[in-house]
């Protein structure tokens, strides 16, 4: 398991490929607070060749931040702020359709110790934020397009099996 730290806490890392991908997301957020955004834009891309994930550098973590299996195929939108233990397993999408620059915070807050299970989406619409709250659930599969409270669990409809006439 991946975990991703901010800047004033250490890393734990049990693979060489995992602090590879915790590094390059770090500088490329350094690069990005510090002005220089080519060199950030390099990063994510070098993130995505290696990792297949998109983690914009843009995104504000707020602690650690734990990613399941490396973080494959994550997708992070820019607006997006990430409380303090926040678990992202594969495949996750946070999008948002908001300008990752606006002044005032739009897009998704994932508050501390939520947990994102594989394939789950969240979308947020423009004009707003959408909060996880602390400790939800996020079940796997799940779409997320409203506000989740705190300790809450959301779960997928199950699939249906619809019979086909020949």
């Amino acid at each position: 398991m991946l975990v991703v730290a901010s800047d004033e806490h250490m890393p734990c890392c049990d693979s060489l490929l995992e602090v590879l991908a915790l590094r390059l997301w770090q500088l490329s957020m350094w690069c990005h607070r510090h002005g220089f955004r080519p060199g950030a834009r390099v990063l994510k891309s070098v993130i995505f060749l290696v990792f297949g994930a998109i983690l914009e550098p843009d995104v504000k973590l707020e602690g650690h931040v734990n990613f399941a299996h490396r973080g494959l195929g994550v997708v992070i939108h820019g607006s997006t702020v990430l409380g303090d233990w926040v678990q992202i397993w594969q495949y996750v999408t946070i999008a948002s359709n908001n300008d990752k620059r606006a002044r005032e915070h739009t897009g998704v807050r994932v508050e501390r110790e939520a947990v994102i299970g594989a394939h789950a989406l969240i979308m947020c619409p423009a004009g707003r934020t959408l909060t996880i709250g602390e400790e939800a659930v996020i079940g796997a599969g799940a779409i997320v397009v409203d506000d989740v409270p705190a300790r809450a669990l959301v779960l997928p409809e199950p699939s249906r099996v619809i019979a086909r006439s020949d």
